[in-house]
Parts: structure tokens; C-alpha cells; sequence
């Protein structure tokens, strides 16, 4: 999907933050927002000058690719942000791809045929790859762009993603942000269980009081 619900942003950014990867593959990136953010909280060096003949790219300490299947969406400010844009659809050109510590699926597998999905899904945890996705918690069809690649085709769920591997969880209004790996993390501000819940709510808590 081009955009994606926006209050999952700053949970998905703060969990990229606690990851620290050096290179990250954002699949379906649409406008690219998530790679913009990306390099400004996690790669920019904020003590050191900006150099203004440098991209953003360029100017970061890691390294973001993209996939993307929709040629409309192959916008001219993208090579600010990206390395390599691989165009194409994901489910055929994965096994063609570099190695990444960390991939982004934000609000995109809803897009995909499940079978072909899982088969992505799990071959990037055979390269012990951490795996970050965002998607509708409710299934609905949706119009936009004028696009067919904005079209819904599969629903995922949380038991989805537990048969392929380890995963955390958290919900957003009417969307879910599932990080899936081979190994438990240790995510401090991350995840569904009733003891993160309990921190969440304390810590909103004391901010209003």
C-alpha cells in the first residue's frame, strides 16, 4: 500500500531503532516515508555536520534497498533514500536479492497471495532474518490510485506468523505490527503480552497526570 495507518509510525520506528540493523529491505515501499525515517532516527550521525552535495543515502550509516511492483510509484525523490530499487513483484525476485538484517512488509503482504508469501516469509528467516509487518487486523477491499496493486487479495492473522517462527505483536486502531524471527528478542517496548500492556498503560497514564 502507498501510505499505511499512521499511528503504527512512531512504534515502528522506535522498534527499528532497538534493532539497529545496517541493511534493511523495504518491500512495497510506496512513497517512501519508512525509508526516509529510517535513515533520519536510526542512520544519521546527529553530531556530526551535513554534508547538502550528499543524498540521504549517502549521508546514513546503513544501507535501505527497495522492492517495487507498481511503476507508477517509482518517484524521482526515491533515489534520495534508496540504494537499489529493485522493480518487480516480490514472490519471483526474492531469491535474486541480497541479504538483509532486517525486511519491511509495512501494510504490503495483504497484498500478496499467501501461499507465495510464505514462501518469502520463510525463506528470509532461513538467512536469520528479522521480519517487520504491518497489516490490517480486519480483512476489507479498498480502492486507491487508480491502482490494481492496491488491492487486498489475503488476510493474515497472529497464527499466521507463529507457524513460521517467533513472533511479537502489537495492535494499532485497525491495523497489527508483527516482527517475526528465528530467535526471541529482547524488545523492551514492544509487544501484546499483559506485562508490556501494563507498561504501555502506565507510562500513558503518567503522562497525563
Amino acid at each position: 500500500m502507498a501510505s499505511s495507518f499512521v499511528e503504527q509510525i512512531p512504534t515502528i520506528i522506535r522498534l527499528i531503532q532497538s534493532l539497529g540493523p545496517k541493511r534493511v529491505l523495504d518491500i512495497g515501499k510506496g512513497f517512501g516515508k519508512y525509508g526516509f525515517l529510517i535513515h533520519e532516527y536510526v542512520g544519521i550521525d546527529n553530531l556530526k555536520r551535513i554534508d547538502p552535495s550528499k543524498t540521504l543515502a549517502e549521508l546514513s550509516n546503513l544501507k535501505i534497498d527497495a522492492v517495487e511492483a507498481d511503476k507508477d510509484l517509482m518517484l524521482p525523490h526515491l533515489n534520495q533514500i534508496y540504494t537499489t530499487t529493485f522493480v518487480g513483484d516480490v514472490t519471483k525476485i526474492y531469491k535474486d536479492l541480497p541479504s538483509f538484517e532486517l525486511v519491511l512488509m509495512i501494510d504490503v503482504i495483504e497484498h500478496l497471495d499467501k501461499g507465495s508469501a510464505v514462501e518469502v516469509l520463510k525463506y528470509f528467516l532461513k538467512l536469520n532474518t528479522n521480519i517487520l509487518i504491518a497489516t490490517p487486523i480486519n480483512y476489507f477491499q479498498q480502492e486507491l490510485y487508480e491502482s490494481d496493486y492496491e488491492h487486498h487479495i489475503s488476510h493474515w492473522k497472529l497464527k499466521d506468523f507463529k507457524a513460521l517462527g517467533i513472533v511479537e505483536s502489537q495492535y494499532f486502531g485497525d491495523g497489527a505490527v508483527y516482527l517475526l524471527s528465528t530467535r526471541k528478542l529482547n524488545l523492551n517496548n514492544f509487544g501484546n503480552s499483559f506485562y508490556k500492556k501494563l507498561k504501555r498503560i502506565r507510562r500513558a497514564i503518567l503522562r497525563e497526570i
